[in-house]
């Protein structure tokens, strides 16, 4: 028994564009928007086979962050701080590995975090001048930029297969 994954059923969908579609598609604009939906299909198909672990894996790096975060705030008396980032982790639902989560769950749940990331960021711009020759202070923000760091390349291994060698874009 054969069965047949969404990322088949894309690449069909692709292929039949190509064959069939593409030759009697006589003009530029459209052969432009035939090749502009090409590539967002692979974009898609690429997406369906790496986001869901991208995202549980960016998901765990934020809480080990926010966590790590908290901590640091807590530790400098910045307990308003360090209570919102506690009130974000807590709103996750926990892991739960008998039960399959969606990519916009997941994507939601990474969207709150990143939310909280950039306004404990913000707040520790705020106080740099204060705090910049606190080893812990410039711990936090190297921790940051290392997690957006990653984050890029995260980005960058599911929009480089998805469209790097595949010609000319809209």
């Amino acid at each position: 028994m054969t069965i047949v994954t969404v990322t088949d059923l894309l690449r069909t969908i692709d292929a039949t564009l190509a064959e069939k579609v593409a030759p009697s598609v006589g003009d530029v604009g459209g052969r432009s928007a035939l090749a502009t939906v090409r590539h967002l299909l692979n974009f898609v198909r690429v997406r369906v086979e790496r986001e869901g672990q991208t995202l549980v894996d960016d998901i765990a790096a934020l809480q080990r962050l926010l966590i790590d975060l908290r901590g640091y705030l807590a530790g400098v008396g910045d307990s308003a701080m360090a209570d919102g980032i506690a009130d974000t982790l807590g709103m996750l639902p926990p892991p739960d590995s008998a039960r399959y989560r969606a990519l916009d769950e997941l994507a939601a749940d990474a969207a709150v975090l990143r939310e909280t990331l950039h306004v404990a960021l913000a707040f520790l711009q705020r106080v740099r001048d204060t705090r910049r020759d606190d080893p812990a202070y410039r711990a936090a923000r190297a921790a940051i930029r290392a997690y957006t760091v990653r984050q890029i390349e995260q980005e960058g291994e599911i929009v480089a297969p998805a469209f790097f060698g595949r010609g000319p874009r809209r």
